[in-house]
């Protein structure tokens, strides 16, 4: 029992001073997200993939950057303890309806009351408006969501990752029809491009890595790179 008690006390302190050492550490993960032409792109990316050739293609990818023939689109950058979760974004809030009561049309027939006579009200409900009813709210931009977990020997670190770009492709009209009454009406609704990647990985410290690749229509005839590294630094 004794030794049972004292093997427990000694991994209980073994992990307080592994909880502890991890505080001694700082990991930086940033993710470039760049929009590349895709005559250029493509032959990118076998070089992307491979880890003896991605250091010199992502220079290669800076210089279009400077020439201005890519374009960047995002740089999230994120220092964060290890074992700790954090989230970094660059985002436009994008509110809007998503669910309308139809128009209402009120008729008063302008004839006698005493009367008796036939009322046959037309009204065309497509000409009025329909009234919002419940609103929502979509993040457009580039947000990167992280775990990173650096091992015992500070050569790999973990990583739990949701690195994402949302853009507003713009507005569809659509039209909204109630059978019970009869009433339809058209109204506009954004339609969003979504780029993300949910994942876990392993990677060397200080590796970097080709997370993702995207045919976007903006700008026309690119292709999306998401470009990770994942650093840890000693606080000393």
């Amino acid at each position: 029992m004794t030794r049972l008690f004292l093997f427990l006390s000694a991994l209980a302190l073994t992990s307080s001073f592994a909880a502890e050492a991890d505080k001694l550490w700082n990991i930086r993960i940033e993710m470039q997200v760049v929009a590349v032409p895709a005559a250029l792109a493509v032959p990118l990316v076998a070089e992307l993939l491979d880890e003896q050739k991605i250091e010199p293609a992502y220079a290669k990818i800076q210089e279009l950057l400077a020439k201005g023939v890519a374009k960047l689109i995002g740089w999230p950058i994120i220092t964060t303890r290890s074992g700790e979760r954090a989230v970094a974004e660059a985002i436009n809030e994008i509110r809007y309806a998503d669910e309308y009561n139809p128009p209402t049309v009120s008729y008063t027939p302008n004839v006698s009351t005493t009367d008796t006579v036939k009322i046959e009200p037309k009204a065309d409900v497509t000409l009025f408006e329909a009234t919002p009813s419940t609103f929502q709210t979509r993040n457009a931009g580039v947000t990167l969501e992280v775990e990173a977990a650096l091992s015992a020997d500070a050569k790999t670190i973990a990583l739990n990752l949701v690195p994402q770009h949302v853009r507003l492709e713009g507005y569809h009209k659509i039209t909204i029809e109630k059978p019970e009454t009869g009433g339809k009406v058209v109204v506009e609704q954004p339609q969003f491009d979504t780029m993300k990647v949910t994942t876990q990985l392993t990677v060397r410290n200080g590796q970097r890595v080709l997370m993702g690749v995207y045919r976007v229509s903006e700008p026309p005839n690119h292709l999306e790179f998401f470009i990770l590294k994942a650093e840890a630094k000693k606080v000393e």
